[in-house]
Formats: C-alpha cells, structure tokens, sequence
C-alpha cells in the first residue's frame, strides 16, 4: 500500500496472525510462541502488534523469546523474512526516548512519566539501575549520556536486541491495503504516511474510533475494512462484529488469527 521502509506490506497470505501487547509478559510469548510453532502453516504471515517491552515480567527475554521465534517460523518452507513483522508500540518508543534522553528538555520529568507508565521494568531488565537514571537528570547531560550509554551497551549484549529495535515498522498493510495492523490505531483525519506517533499513541476506544472510520476519514483509507490494533486505551479487548475495529488484547497478551478476508478465524489468550 505504500512504498516507504517504515511501513510493511504483507504478501499475500493464507493466515495472518496477530499478536497484540505482550508488555514483557515473557511467560505470554513462550506460551503463544509454542502455540503458533504448532499451527503454522506455509502462507501464514505474523505481526507482533508492538507494545512487546512494558511492566510485566521480563522485558529482555521476552525479546529473546520473540527473535527465537523468528528464526523457527523463518526456517520453515517457503518462508521469507518479510512474513514475520514486528511493530512500534509505546512502550519501543519510550525506550527509543529514553536512549535520547540527554536531549530533553526537562528530562527528569520525561524519564518520570516514562518510569511510570511502564519503562522502569524494562530498564531494570536489562541490569541498569533506574535510580541512577534519576539521578544523572540532576547532574546534566554528560551525566545522562553515561547513563543512556550503559543501556545501549545493556541492550548490545542481547544478541539482535538492537537490531531489532532499529528495525520497528510503524505499520503493516495487506496488499490491498484493507487489512491495517498498529499498535495502538490510526488517525482517521490523516493519511498513513502523515500519522506521526498516532499508530501507537490513541486516547479512543473502539466505537470512538469505529465512528471516526466511518465518518469523514482521509482518502486513503477507503480501501480499509479492518484495523487490527494491539491493545485499546481502556484495556478493552473489542468483540469485533464486522469491523472496522479489532482490538486483539485486553488485560492479557493474545493472539488472534485471521483470513485474508479479515475474518477471525480464533483468539487465543496467554
């Protein structure tokens, strides 16, 4: 659908699975892990819906879990490293801001609300002291740059952490552009390549943003007939009727698995 590297387009597929919000739930994608090794088929496509790091459990085995995965679908026949996508969430964004955060303007403000709202346990995950964080947001940027530089080095010694994480597409498309995976939902008001943080920042439930779909969306969504997202704002997973919306998690990592056609073929909850 569009032909820009942040964005991934899915060949034609047999199955697309998806799995939404895993928040370093490393228990959640072993178990859904295990689950798509078994069902598998040639033709089966995956996006992980971003979101993968966050407050539960461990947030660098869960990538571990997740890149082991990769390689066993990958090696099965037939398949191609563009058939497993992973996403952009919140949570992939703020670590991104946290390895800036010598640039911020009030940074101990902006690493606070990040410690809050689910970074502090993927920090501590990789071995870095959060405390020290703080503190380095009193003594200026040098100080915050040695700090951000012991969690790029943290990262750097999880084999494919950081390459996974430069890697992040911001959304994903069926060829023919009615099938849209997010993280966290879309902007209706404005085009795919004019969303800016919006597929992984998005304050509406489903009916909100079902509404604002169906009333007065940008052009290019048209030919959209399902949104696939990986968590709403309120936690809710939708029971999807239809379309437009389908929010695959709620308070557990999930995993759902559709037709090409959209059609929800099964939920399975971690």
């Amino acid at each position: 659908m569009i032909a820009d590297p942040a964005f991934a387009t899915l060949r034609a597929a047999r199955r697309i699975h998806a799995v939404g919000a895993l928040a370093g739930d490393s228990g959640a994608v072993a178990a859904l892990g295990q689950h798509l090794h078994r069902v598998w088929r040639v033709g089966d496509r995956l996006v992980v819906l971003g979101n993968m790091l966050g407050a539960v459990g461990d947030s660098a085995q869960t990538l571990d879990w997740l890149l082991a995965l990769r390689r066993r679908l990958l090696a099965r026949p037939g398949a191609r490293a563009c058939d497993v996508v992973f996403l952009r969430g919140a949570q992939e964004e703020m670590w991104a801001r946290a390895l800036r955060l010598a640039f911020a303007l009030r940074p101990l403000e902006v690493l606070d609300w990040m410690l809050s709202n689910g970074l502090a346990a993927a920090i501590e995950s990789y071995g870095v002291a959060v405390n020290d964080g703080r503190v380095a947001c009193r003594n200026g940027p040098s100080a915050i740059a040695r700090w951000t530089a012991q969690l790029r080095e943290a990262q750097a010694r999880r084999g494919g952490h950081a390459e996974l994480m430069t890697a992040l597409r911001r959304a994903a498309f069926s060829e023919d552009g009615a099938l849209v995976f997010a993280a966290a939902g879309v902007d209706p008001m404005r085009a795919p390549d004019k969303q800016g943080d919006a597929f992984w920042w998005n304050a509406r439930d489903d009916a909100a943003l079902t509404q604002a779909l169906r009333a007065g969306a940008d052009p290019a969504w048209a030919t959209l007939s399902l949104l696939v997202r990986g968590v709403a704002p309120d936690r809710a997973a939708g029971a999807w009727a239809g379309g437009p919306v389908l929010t695959v998690s709620d308070t557990r990592p999930a995993l759902v698995t559709l037709a090409p056609d959209g059609a929800v073929l099964e939920r399975v909850v971690a």
